[in-house]
């Protein structure tokens, strides 16, 4: 997927220079245009509607085959710079990056004013087409950028901009044993991406991965009061199994469905009950929630609702019911439940099986150290710390937001056995690594020798980047990162 964001960038900066071109000559501008946008049809499946338009304008205005010479020059062009971006050596690609976006603004401002010089003697196919070309470049800045600020390159400049709003510094880690180091330092997740997008994505719901101080220890100590009284992670295993023994061989298992057996798995497994196809709305929500949480639009409240309703009333009528009596319908305590052993897993095993099919040959570990679900895990450091970077030590400042990408270091760091990066590490790593392995060691397997495991279809709202982004997720998520950035900044105290 990087190797995807490069070209995307690739795709906007190597049309610029025709911007120079109908300053010489605007009458064959189009024409040009027409040419270079053919030629990206092989690059680029995502703009086949809108290379076959600009491929039919080509063919329809072809006698000005001179100036396609200039086409095929550009074509070179934008291969040089494509071997910029893409060398390794090529140390100044984040500068390249800045002002190949500034400069696609400027053109977009400047396009009209040039094409307006010489509008009159288009033809009206001419002036339609002119429209179109610029409808689309806007289109495609915005959809490109939206995706760019969730690479390397976007997400670390609009944190930093983050970052100067609320007076701390940043630090990116990606060195494994100092990410560790930092995680079984620190149990304060700060104020960025948990606290600005994450809780709030997850209302009505509290996250033990994303609440802080107070809360956190709260959440953690019922947790541990509701795991004595839980079936142990073998049964689980066992329920999974037999659910997956069960089904019609025939019948596809792509995504939604592996949120079905999901849900049946660990309803059995909690409360002994067998699935219901009433409860198909909880699946429903589970997409719903994921859609909020992975930043690609607004989740319907309604539904969420009523999947805590529903939650609500099978604690109630259950065993667990004493535990916490009448204050089971608050969230410090449904949440128990619906967070780590209902949302979670149809939320993230989705994501593991995709993966799971790209790459077969991986062991699970191995799989989510290279996939993982959550791209960033962060840290909030409020005093001086000290930590070995190999041979040598390192210090982390005080008043400094750690940001660890799971996703880099999945790219870059091959997966060695007992490495922390599939549960995390420290106080805060995941609490339900037991049950997540005793399903997933059922699953996948499972998946492996079933001729129609297609987890990859229907799937959406992925945090890992392996769907598609439409056009609305990426206006959506430019709403919410200019939101943050714009924002009044305001200092959160947290209660350790």
């Amino acid at each position: 997927m990087k190797l995807q964001r490069k070209l995307d960038i690739l795709y906007l900066s190597s049309s610029w220079i025709f911007l120079l071109l109908p300053s010489f000559s605007l009458s064959h501008y189009l024409q040009l245009q027409s040419l270079y946008y053919l030629l990206q049809l092989c690059m680029h499946r995502r703009y086949l509607a809108h290379h076959m338009i600009v491929a039919s304008y080509f063919w329809w205005a072809a006698g000005h085959a001179p100036w396609l010479y200039i086409g095929l020059y550009t074509a070179l062009f934008q291969g040089i710079v494509a071997l910029l971006l893409l060398a390794k050596e090529f140390r100044s690609s984040h500068l390249l990056g800045i002002g190949m976006g500034a400069w696609f603004v400027f053109r977009i401002g400047l396009f009209p004013l040039v094409v307006g010089k010489h509008y009159g003697s288009f033809s009206s196919i001419e002036q339609a087409f002119t429209l179109y070309i610029w409808i689309y470049s806007i289109y495609s800045f915005f959809h490109i950028l939206s995706t760019v600020f969730r690479f390397e390159d976007g997400r670390f400049w609009i944190l930093s901009l983050l970052a100067r709003k609320q007076h701390c510094k940043i630090l990116w880690v990606t060195d494994l044993d100092v990410a560790q180091q930092i995680l079984l330092h620190s149990v304060n997740k700060g104020a960025f991406i948990e606290e600005k997008i994450s809780m709030s994505a997850w209302s009505p719901v509290l996250s033990l991965e994303s609440v802080n101080g107070a809360m956190w220890k709260t959440l953690r100590t019922n947790f541990s009061l509701v795991q004595k009284h839980l079936p142990s992670a073998e049964a689980l295993h066992l329920v999974t199994q037999d659910i997956l023994s069960k089904r019609d061989p025939t019948k596809e298992i792509d995504a939604k469905e592996i949120t079905r057996i999901t849900l049946a798995s660990f309803v059995m497994w909690i409360f002994e009950k067998k699935w219901n196809p009433a409860w198909e709305f909880v699946c429903e929500a589970s997409w719903e929630w994921r859609k909020e949480i992975a930043v690609k639009g607004k989740a319907d409240p309604d539904l969420k609702k009523k999947t805590v309703d529903w939650l609500v009333q099978m604690i109630q009528q259950s065993k667990y019911a004493p535990l916490f009596g009448d204050r089971w319908s608050q969230p410090e305590c449904y949440s128990i439940f619906m967070q780590p052993f209902i949302l979670s897993p149809m939320i993230n095993f989705s994501d593991i099986a995709v993966a799971s099919v790209q790459h077969p040959e991986m062991p699970i570990l191995e799989l989510i150290h290279t996939y993982h679900p959550f791209p960033i895990l962060e840290r909030f450091i409020e005093k001086e710390l000290v930590v070995k970077n190999g041979a040598d030590t390192m210090m982390v400042e005080a008043n400094t937001q750690v940001f660890i990408p799971l996703d880099t270091m999945g790219a870059q760091c091959p997966y060695v056995e007992g490495i922390w990066t599939p549960f995390g590490a420290g106080p805060r790593k995941c609490l339900g690594i037991a049950y997540a392995m005793a399903y997933l060691e059922a699953l996948l397997p499972y998946g492996k020798n079933h001729a129609h495991f297609v987890p990859q279809k229907k799937h959406r709202y992925s945090g890992r980047h392996n769907d598609q982004l439409s056009f609305r997720e990426s206006m959506y998520q430019l709403r919410i990162f200019g939101g943050l950035l714009l924002a009044r900044s305001s200092t959160t105290k947290i209660e350790l």
